[in-house]
């Protein structure tokens, strides 16, 4: 698969921004719809931006079907099934394999199959659904559509092995003949995407059904984790990836400068949340998670507030900005699943305090060394030790790091990938460290590209420094929230 490599550095890129406002359904049975980015509506720039899909979806399943070698893959659509969302999961979390391997973004149920038979001579690709036949083929480039009921139908016969179909056989059934030529006459392997994650105390995942139907009907089926193929394939993020990504990437820089510009005395956190996403909506992206805007300061005392309401909010998540605090945010923008996930902290007076200062500038540097230590065939455990051993050196700071220095991105926020190899050129990570010093929190996130030599800081130009913070705060916002709350 293709690694992006950009003409243009992608930090030169982002000075060009635009501105912020310019029978079978019961063996077979799948969850409810899922749409793009979990949203109700697609909006035209998600649509734009979706040009080129199916010639990646195209590459994409030639470079899968090398990787499969023999078999078949059987890779569904499908939401979650599941409600326990785990710490990242999004509804349609179980949906992107199918995505990221036909162009086809929505799911009605009972959903989509498509199948793929590297061994088989005309039925290579298939694609079972009970959308538009042609509407399909357009979108995915696969050029056999069937009804989606026709899928058990076909898989029947192919576990026969070929050598035992007649003639009359092969002419009257020629997709399941095929197949039959592509499982071969002894172990049928079969690729299935499965969850993964999942959790054994919940029912059982309805959409993999079919995989015990198989199993009952032949001793020969050899049952594989398409996860295993698909992982390596989007942990290297090819050109249609990296456009997407990088669009999410500006329009997070664009809702986050907004957002750090107008956290000030007076709003509420929610209120400047609200705002942030906005921009993103403006700009017809999604969220890739949750935007989360919170106090910063003073965390290791009891918080007092005004009124019994505003203390009740503060605990379900709204807290009223107060003098002199800092304000942290970690939010991410997505284009067609792809997301950004960017943190940053800034003082809601417009500048830093000394001791602000300190704390700030001792995370800063980790963050920075961390960063520059990113380049291929190092691996997540070194970076993991190294912010360890620099928050240690600044003064024990590690014993407030509670979590794990980052994760890749890609259709999913915290991206599927395999993090013990070292890192390869084309892996995108998110880079995430902080400290909490005498109830100050610090804490950064930026996302970063491997390239063949090093790295790109994707995020550089959202501002980081001090006294770019401090500049960005001394801009007028673009939008006011005061204004329209009449709290001028």
């Amino acid at each position: 698969m293709t690694v992006f490599k950009p003409m243009l550095s992608i930090a030169a890129r982002m000075r060009f921004c635009v501105p912020v406002i310019a029978a079978i359904p019961l063996l077979f049975s799948l969850a409810p719809a899922a749409t793009a980015d979990g949203a109700g509506h697609t909006s035209l720039a998600a649509l734009e931006y979706r040009e080129g899909h199916r010639e990646a979806a195209i590459a994409r399943r030639s470079d899968f079907m090398r990787r499969m070698g023999e078999g078949l893959a059987v890779i569904t659509s499908a939401d979650r099934s599941q409600p326990n969302l785990y710490e990242f999961y999004t509804p349609d979390t179980e949906h992107k394999d199918f995505v990221f391997l036909t162009g086809i973004y929505d799911s009605h149920p009972p959903g989509h199959i498509l199948v793929m038979n590297p061994g088989g001579s005309e039925y290579r690709e298939v694609l079972y659904t009970d959308m538009d036949a042609a509407e399909a083929r357009r979108l995915s480039g696969i050029e056999h559509v069937f009804p989606r009921e026709r899928f058990l139908q076909h898989m029947s016969s192919a576990l026969t092995d070929y050598r035992n179909l007649r003639i009359t056989q092969l002419r009257f059934k020629e997709v399941e003949s095929d197949y039959a030529l592509g499982w071969g006459d002894q172990t049928k392997v079969l690729y299935v995407n499965y969850p993964r994650f999942t959790n054994l105390n919940e029912p059982a995942n309805p959409r993999l059904a079919f995989v015990d139907r198989l199993r009952a009907a032949t001793a020969e089926l050899d049952v594989r984790d398409a996860g295993d193929l698909l992982d390596p394939m989007r942990m290297i993020l090819d050109d249609f990836a990296m456009q997407n990504l990088l669009r999410a990437i500006e329009i997070t820089g664009q809702g986050l400068m907004e957002g750090m510009k107008v956290a000030s005395p007076g709003l509420t956190t929610l209120q400047v949340m609200h705002t942030v996403d906005y921009v993103y909506r403006l700009h017809g992206a999604g969220l890739g998670f949750l935007t989360g805007v919170s106090p910063a300061s003073n965390l290791n005392e009891a918080l007092k507030w005004e009124t019994t309401a505003e203390e009740e909010a503060a605990r379900k998540g709204d807290a009223r900005i107060t003098k002199g605090s800092l304000v942290h945010f970690d939010t991410g923008a997505s284009m067609n699943h792809y997301s950004a996930d960017i943190q940053r902290t800034v003082p809601a007076d417009g500048r830093f305090t000394a001791e602000q200062r300190r704390v700030y500038q001792g995370v800063l540097d980790v963050q920075k060394a961390v960063i520059a230590a990113v380049r291929p065939g190092v691996t997540w455990n070194e970076l993991q030790e190294m912010t360890m051993r620099l928050l240690k050196e600044a003064g024990g700071w590690d014993e407030s790091y509670t979590y794990g220095i980052g994760h890749f991105i890609g259709m999913e926020v915290h991206e599927h990938g395999d993090y013990l190899e070292p890192l390869q050129p084309g892996m995108v990570l998110a880079i995430e460290q902080g400290a909490v010093v005498d109830g100050t929190r610090v804490a950064f996130e930026d996302d970063v590209l491997v390239t063949e030599d090093g790295y790109e800081w994707l995020t550089r130009f959202i501002p980081i420094e001090i006294d770019e913070v401090e500049a960005l705060r001394r801009e007028p916002p673009a939008l006011r929230p005061e204004a329209l709350l009449g709290l001028d």
